[in-house]
């Protein structure tokens, strides 16, 4: 079981020195409409390169906020509170009534997938990302679910520490490329193989792909099951993204699939969860993936997109390669288990 308490016994990642001392007077609540200027603030300061490859849209951020806070917005989640199935719990970080820190923690079922971990560079090394950390696996325990998870960048050492301090341990590498949407090559076609978009008689289908694609502990953690192939309701509602599901077919037999995010044209489209079953790899499935979900991106005007592949996928990566991907970044997956 974990031990909440013992969080406070231990020093911030990196130690903290007599010239770093703890903040005494944080002040860890819920996230209000008013403080979304400062976290956008917050958000470039910690942020920084990685917004430089994504982009960033505050248009879009206040659009997301008006949505939430709006009339709609605080009925659907007034009731998803008193149901206990809210789907974010956002907490930030109060000093001497400054926002100096956020972290979501996004409400999977049985994960509490815990993102959004920042800190203002002056404030760091004060003990500020622990404590928000402490709430958010407060949060966790309370709705009873059974573990944490969350990513990090490879080289931010500091935060691993922490998260290895708290007990979090390392169950996946994946990189994170990107690539210029303009000049993209057309993948060729490969004999007998049809792209098509996802269709709801296709669920069961995708679903067995993904169980025989993926590594079973990594779908273990994320309590991955059929319903996590359907549209979350709170996107459905309010439309903060478009998203395309593709599949690639064998005859009549699904033998690949993706997905396509888009935002607006200021933001990079992203590419996900590419699944060909074992057998198919490297036969060029990936890239006619890879092609349809570029086109449908383009259709927000982006000029960039993103795309994520396990570090246990040299073949997928080679692929992206192939298109004119580049790798900017890994991430470490890590999880904690609750009980």
């Amino acid at each position: 079981m974990l031990k909440i308490d013992r969080i406070k016994e231990h020093s911030v990642a990196g130690g903290v020195k007599s010239m770093n001392k703890t903040v005494d007077d944080v002040l860890v609540r819920d996230f209000r409409k008013s403080d979304l200027n400062d976290i956008l603030e917050v958000l470039g300061l910690s942020f920084s390169e990685e917004l430089e490859v994504s982009g960033f849209d505050p248009d879009q951020a206040k659009k997301m906020v008006d949505q939430m806070f709006g009339i709609i917005g605080r009925v659907f989640l007034g009731f998803s509170k008193l149901f206990g199935k809210e789907p974010i719990k956002f907490l930030v970080a109060e000093v001497n009534q400054r926002l100096v820190g956020t972290t979501i923690v996004n409400n999977r079922g049985k994960v509490g997938y815990i993102s959004t971990v920042m800190v203002h560079p002056n404030y760091r090394r004060k003990g500020i990302a622990r404590k928000l950390m402490k709430n958010a696996l407060d949060y966790i325990q309370k709705k009873k679910m059974k573990r944490a998870v969350l990513h990090v960048v490879s080289t931010n050492v500091p935060a691993k520490n922490l998260y290895t301090e708290l007990g979090f341990r390392e169950f996946e590498k994946t990189a994170h490329l990107v690539a210029n949407i303009d000049h993209f090559p057309q993948a060729e076609n490969v004999q007998g193989v049809q792209i098509r978009n996802f269709q709801k008689n296709d669920t069961d289908a995708v679903y067995e792909l993904i169980k025989a694609s993926e590594d079973p502990k990594n779908l273990e953690i994320f309590d991955f099951n059929k319903k996590d192939l359907k549209t979350p309701f709170v996107q459905r509602m309010f439309h903060f993204s478009t998203e395309s599901k593709i599949v690639a077919l064998h005859g009549s037999t699904v033998i690949g699939y993706a997905q396509a995010i888009c935002t607006t044209p200021n933001e990079a489209g992203r590419i996900r969860n590419i699944q060909v079953c074992p057998e198919m790899r490297s036969k060029g499935i990936e890239e006619m993936l890879i092609n349809a979900a570029v086109n449908e991106i383009k259709k927000a005007g982006t000029k960039k997109v993103t795309a994520t592949a396990s570090l246990e996928r040299p073949e997928l990566i080679a692929a992206m390669k192939r298109f004119g991907f580049k790798k900017h970044l890994e991430m470490e997956g890590m999880v904690l288990e609750i009980s």
